[in-house]
């Protein structure tokens, strides 16, 4: 079982169904899991999808089928077993997956549970942890209570035969019932501890408000108002001490390889803890909760996102969230303004020592500006910057920046770019998963230290006139 892969990802929210863990085949073609009470399986390969109703995938087999191994699925169906070679199948077979950049976005699914259980008992009846000795000594103990109870009952079972065996009764008598009810107590005990009660903290009668209008920037209020029940199944029931808020954006992403997945990303979290509860006069008790969750602008907006709101108990994990609300895509705050543009030689100094980002938080805020630096667009921080791109090579080579970062031999790391000196020509390296490849080379330095520079450091490549000196970062296999 892994991960199931984006496109089943996809596939299962377009369904909305709930998505298990996946299954490959031995050459990742095919991928199947289960979605709800059916299975789905898709074809990677071509971009196409089958499911299964009232079926569970278990495992990837390969069969030969004209002497080339074809993959084939195993399938646990209401029927019985059954193996489909995916392979073989025709085109009647399979439906084209929806490309979410086509059909748009599959729709949040909303969820307004009325009442909660967690699955964790309250804290006073928490059980403690029992270390190895502890479970030995009880394991010791529970074998020498049954032994004198055996012992007893066969001094009972000794003295049926009369005569002197008579006298085994006076031992039998107390020694069986005292010891066979210590060993069923120790043993209920023992029991009782490996698996402990289903003690419950439950909310009932769940009402959730929230702040009509959501603006990135802005607070949006929430209020949770719910029960607190006398006892739950003959348990205590006790509300959650914190109620846990989470704003969520679901966007697509579409990579130039076109192997797209939705992804959800936390924009803004918020808590609100628990009111003084006030009892209802039936043994119930109101209790209330009352909090805000902010969401600042981080990234461009995208072509397509949803947004949603949603509220959860724990961050626990099989914690569920009782609340999942749609939000409307909220506009765009207004472009930040410069208050302090940073001149000629405060851009070269921060380009060529990574500390851009300070000197864009610096340009926009100013002295007591409270901008964060994951609020400013790319074109924002693009502004900041009004050099040029031979401008700034020329500066590295003036300042002699490059000294001490040409390497004289060759070295092992992971996604690292560096010059290497070999004879007369200069290189600039690309190492990954400890493979080097040579991105370029010449015997003239500038030409090297400009790319390595714009390969290595943030913003660079953003600069005018970077087209021509840039280079992509390549792909080793």
């Amino acid at each position: 079982m892994s991960r199931p892969h984006s496109y089943l990802d996809v596939l299962a929210r377009v369904l909305a169904l709930p998505l298990s863990e996946g299954l490959p085949s031995s050459d990742e073609r095919f991928h199947a899991a289960s979605a709800g009470a059916d299975a789905l399986i898709v074809d990677v390969e071509k971009r196409r999808y089958h499911r299964v109703p009232d079926a569970r995938p278990q495992r990837f087999d390969d069969t030969a089928h004209d002497g080339v191994a074809q993959a084939a699925l195993q399938l646990e169906h209401r029927d019985g077993i059954r193996t489909i070679a995916l392979a073989a199948q025709d085109d009647s077979f399979w439906t084209p997956l929806p490309d979410p950049r086509v059909i748009g976005l599959p729709r949040i699914v909303q969820r307004h549970d009325t009442a909660w259980t967690s699955p964790a008992p309250p804290p006073s009846n928490a059980p403690s942890r029992t270390s190895i000795t502890d479970w030995l000594g009880s394991l010791v103990a529970l074998a020498v209570l049954a032994f004198f109870a055996a012992f007893g009952f066969n001094a009972l079972r000794w003295s049926l035969s009369g005569g002197r065996n008579l006298l085994w009764l006076l031992v039998g008598l107390p020694v069986f019932p005292i010891f066979t009810v210590l060993t069923l107590v120790a043993a209920y005990t023992l029991v009782r501890r490996t698996v402990p009660p289903p003690r419950r903290r439950a909310l009932e009668a769940i009402h959730v408000d929230r702040g009509e209008s959501f603006r990135l920037g802005e607070p949006m209020a929430f209020r949770v108002d719910a029960m607190v029940p006398v006892s739950v199944d003959g348990q205590p029931a006790q509300a959650p001490p914190q109620i846990l808020a989470d704003l969520i954006v679901q966007t697509l992403n579409d990579p130039a390889d076109g192997d797209w997945s939705l992804r959800d990303q936390f924009w803004g979290t918020g808590s609100a803890d628990a009111a003084p509860s006030t009892p209802t006069g039936t043994g119930e008790r109101r209790v209330h909760y009352a909090g805000s969750v902010t969401a600042t602008r981080r990234t461009p907006r995208a072509a397509q996102e949803r947004w949603y709101l949603k509220l959860s108990t724990s961050l626990e994990t099989g914690v569920e969230p009782f609340h999942i609300a749609s939000l409307a895509t909220p506009p765009l705050i207004a472009p930040y303004q410069m208050v302090q543009p940073p001149d000629r030689q405060a851009q070269l100094e921060a380009l060529l020592h990574n500390t851009a980002s300070d000197l864009i938080h610096e340009a926009y805020n100013g002295e007591d500006g409270t901008a964060l630096r994951d609020d400013f667009t790319p074109e924002e921080c693009r502004a900041v910057f009004t050099i040029d791109a031979d401008a700034l090579v020329d500066h590295a080579m003036a300042t002699r920046w490059y000294e001490g970062r040409i390497r004289a031999e060759r070295i092992s790391s992971d996604g690292c770019f560096y010059m290497l000196k070999e004879g007369p020509a200069f290189q600039l390296m690309y190492t990954e998963r400890h493979e080097t490849v040579t991105v370029c080379e010449s015997p003239d330095l500038r030409s090297v230290v400009g790319r390595y520079l714009f390969a290595e450091h943030l913003f660079v490549d953003h600069l005018a006139g970077a087209e021509t000196i840039k280079v992509l970062r390549p792909r080793i296999y």
